[in-house]
């Protein structure tokens, strides 16, 4: 009944394959993900998972590119006023801490990229430039924050964005071996908004001339 209903209804199946995808492939990575657990969490024949990606590699692909996309739209309906240029940074700073708490399947991928050294990003023309609205909108706040005296001068975009997403992600990637050494439960909902206001207050502390 399953392979029946998708056959009726592809884009609900292409969207089923890459849920499970994403889930297999950020648990196990690339070389231990299963397309057949994959096609069986989807609910589906797994000769449609080949329909419709082609391949183990293709379906990675899509994965990937998929998660990269949501991850940029949401980043571009972020509403910034250039008024408030600490703000807009805040701002996007708490989305990207609520987002990949909200998204731990995207780390999983990430780390699994980047085992592979970017092999399926490189190859991806969808992935490549996506990140270049951002690094503009970042450019804007920072300049608009310079004319105001309230950011300080000189701050690249692209080392500012790569600070906000290593302090959004980890704490999440490493909670488990953390937790252990400090003995503290990094993975309480206390801890991590406690967390977040320090990420808050230190990054207005280094923007702040």
């Amino acid at each position: 009944m399953a392979s029946e209903t998708a056959k009726r209804d592809p884009a609900r199946t292409r969207a089923a394959l890459l849920e499970a995808a994403t889930r297999d492939f950020a648990a196990h990575g690339f070389a231990g993900a299963r397309t057949e657990r994959i096609a069986a969490a989807a609910k589906c024949n797994i000769r449609l998972l080949y329909h419709h990606f082609e391949s183990k590699e293709g379906l990675y692909r899509a994965a990937i590119e998929t998660a990269y996309a949501d991850l940029r739209h949401r980043e571009a309906a972020l509403e910034f006023d250039l008024a408030d240029p600490l703000g807009c940074i805040d701002r996007l700073l708490r989305f990207t801490f609520a987002y990949f708490e909200s998204n731990p399947d995207l780390d999983g991928l990430l780390r699994a990229e980047n085992a592979l050294q970017g092999r399926f990003i490189r190859q991806s023309r969808q992935v490549h430039g996506e990140g270049a609205g951002l690094h503009t909108r970042i450019e804007a706040v920072l300049a608009a924050g310079a004319e105001q005296g309230t950011i300080r001068p000189g701050i690249d975009p692209l080392q500012l964005y790569v600070t906000i997403a290593a302090l959004s992600r980890f704490h999440i990637g490493n909670a488990w071996s953390l937790a252990i050494g400090l003995d503290q439960d990094l993975t309480s909902p206390a801890w991590r908004a406690e967390r977040l206001e320090h990420c808050a207050a230190m990054l207005r502390a280094w923007l702040t001339p």
